[in-house]
């Protein structure tokens, strides 16, 4: 079985701090921004703080269409109609608005890039508050 922990105190307080740091520049530049802590059923950009201690915790964002927009995807999905404009439009708003993000938070002195893990599509991971160092390394980051 797989042996799951969570990062130290002191990581936690960084991802916090960060996610909030996140939170604030999306709201500056106009763009809504909510913890993922919030209340689903809204689009904007939803922010995430994984507090795992492995490759896959960190702070990410994810891009989440107006909910009638994405209704209709899911619905799209589950009938089979997977060439459905809906499914399409959907997905291209999500891609651009990620790489929209990015440039929002890099600009803004964040370290902020698109996530490579395959099981977070069109989402970004935010690295740094832009002081030049980066968080705390987790264990296993140590282990490497």
């Amino acid at each position: 079985m797989y042996d799951y922990t969570n990062v130290s105190d002191e990581i936690r307080a960084h991802r916090d701090n960060l996610a909030d740091k996140v939170r604030q520049e999306l709201m500056l530049a106009g763009i809504p921004a909510f913890r993922r802590e919030s209340p689903e059923g809204r689009g904007g950009a939803h922010i995430e703080v994984d507090l795992g201690d492995d490759a896959a915790g960190g702070v990410f964002v994810n891009w989440e269409t107006h909910p009638d927009l994405s209704q209709a995807a899911c619905e799209s999905v589950r009938n089979g109609q997977l060439q459905a404009p809906a499914i399409r439009h959907s997905g291209t708003v999500a891609l651009h608005m990620r790489d929209a993000i990015i440039g929002i938070l890099v600009s803004a002195g964040l370290q902020a890039e698109v996530e490579a893990d395959d099981m977070r599509p069109l989402t970004v991971r935010v690295w740094g508050d832009g002081t030049g160092e980066r968080l705390p390394r987790t264990t296993w980051e140590r282990r490497i």
